[in-house]
């Protein structure tokens, strides 16, 4: 398993096309529903069977681990699942409407790279956060309100992403320090290669990942956020563990 190679940064942030950024009324709930979390539990479902295939189909065949495949589902919650669900929150917070949605294309080139591959190579690109005012008017907002400044927004969005991969990141990595048993060992190096390689790859300065938006806004915040995870990526590739 190689978290690196995930590509899983189309959050299409850029999707905020400029013309509103709306009051700040809290509308989380509403702009939830169950087609929304569907999605989410099958992308987070998905991606989990891509990252453990090979111990899932050792498992079938009574040769895998349990422990391995209950670990990369915990890495897939925490390293994309939350990475998501954080654009959402926070794009929220700053008045726009945003939405979790499927990709049916990288559902299947990550399903069918994974199998055709016996599990060697691993491309996860499940679905993202879609962020636009255009349904204000349906929430309740105001859709002519002026933006503060959408290229901020744009950043402080992009920027949630990667920040809650390094915040996983180091808290499994102290949580590898200090586990007790294989099991907890396992989640802490699982989460820390997920959330390393996932936040690495996204802090890339290359459009549409979250790095093209947040260092095109602001250079030492960006690298604020990319040092520290490209340095634990270099430490991992150097440790021969990425």
């Amino acid at each position: 398993m190689q978290p690196r190679l995930l590509p899983l940064g189309k959050d299409e942030i850029s999707r905020i096309e400029g013309s509103a950024a709306l009051p700040g009324k809290s509308a989380t709930s509403s702009q939830f529903n169950a087609g929304e979390i569907g999605s989410i539990i099958i992308a987070w479902t998905v991606l989990s069977v891509a990252i453990t295939y090979q111990s899932l189909v050792g498992v079938v065949f009574g040769t895998g681990s349990v422990e391995i495949v209950i670990a990369g589902f915990i890495a897939t919650a925490t390293g994309f699942i939350l990475h998501e669900l954080g654009h959402k929150f926070v794009a929220i917070r700053r008045g726009y409407i945003a939405h979790f949605r499927l990709w049916l294309w990288g559902l299947i080139l990550t399903l069918s790279i994974v199998t055709l591959s016996g599990g060697a190579a691993v491309f996860g690109a499940p679905g993202a956060v879609y962020i636009s005012p255009s349904a204000a008017g349906f929430y309740g907002y105001d859709p002519g309100q002026k933006p503060r400044d959408s290229e901020d927004d744009n950043m402080i969005i992009s920027a949630v992403g990667p920040g809650v991969n390094l915040a996983f990141a180091i808290g499994f990595l102290g949580l590898f320090f200090v586990a007790t048993s294989t099991f907890l060992s396992t989640i802490a190096q699982f989460g820390l290669l997920l959330n390393v390689g996932l936040g690495s790859f996204n802090m890339l300065p290359v459009p549409p990942l979250d790095g093209s938006k947040i260092f095109r806004k602001s250079v030492p915040f960006a690298l604020g956020l990319a040092i520290p995870l490209w340095g634990m990526f270099a430490a991992l590739l150097y440790l021969g563990i990425a």
